[in-house]
């Protein structure tokens, strides 16, 4: 079954601009042209298109690093989020392609080799490869300014500590969804639904609710 731009364009909620541009970039396939007016596109453009605005908003992936994971034939788009699960840490990665080395982070942080190292082995800090990414260097700014601001280090043990527990529960979890459903590739969006949106919402908005509490009663 094929679609005209219009219904495109409805479905995905996405500009005939932007559809045009996704085609000249090579992200989704050239339509079909019966006639010269009349452009046809197959209906898998539509979950396409869905799937890589998904991308841009929940993994910042840009459009020339999506060009880039495509033609290395480590991301199928038309499999969409069965692709995604294959290729996460390369996805994940994708916006912080800039790589430091641990040499270059202890002289650029003025921080010794053994302080890194806790953080790592702590589990507030990972390595990606053997190297450090934009996003670790970000982190561990936070981090080193915590510690001058001298935060109880308990809050960020329970971090670790809660996340690793919910981890494990999240693997299970996804194990049983997968197992029953019949569209794996739904059941797969569902479980990065919740880990990317629902699970960040639950949290902070249980701080602020925590935070409006104690304000009420001091």
């Amino acid at each position: 079954m094929s679609v005209k731009m219009s219904e495109l364009v409805k479905l995905t909620d996405t500009s005939k601009s932007t559809i045009l541009f996704y085609v000249k970039e090579g992200l989704l396939p050239e339509p079909h042209k019966p006639k010269p007016n009349m452009h046809l596109y197959d209906e898998k453009c539509v979950e396409m298109i869905k799937f890589i605005k998904y991308l841009q908003t929940h993994f910042n992936t840009s459009i020339s690093e999506l060009k880039t994971i495509t033609k290395g034939g480590r991301l199928d788009l038309e499999q969409g989020f069965e692709s995604l699960l294959d290729t996460l840490d390369l996805i994940m990665g994708s916006a912080h392609q800039s790589t430091y080395t641990t040499a270059y982070v202890t002289t650029r942080y003025d921080i010794t080799s053994a302080q890194l190292e806790r953080y790592l082995a702590s589990g507030l800090l990972f390595q990606r490869d053997g190297v450090f990414s934009s996003k670790e260097l970000e982190i561990l700014e936070i981090l080193l300014r915590l510690e001058r601001l001298g935060i109880d280090e308990t809050l960020l043990e329970e971090y670790v500590k809660h996340a690793r527990d919910l981890a494990a529960i999240e693997v299970e979890a996804a194990k049983g969804l997968l197992f029953r459903a019949d569209n794996k590739n739904e059941a797969l969006k569902a479980l990065f639904d919740t880990t990317l949106i629902l699970k960040p919402y639950l949290f902070n908005m249980q701080t602020l609710q925590a935070y409006k509490e104690r304000e009420a009663s001091s």
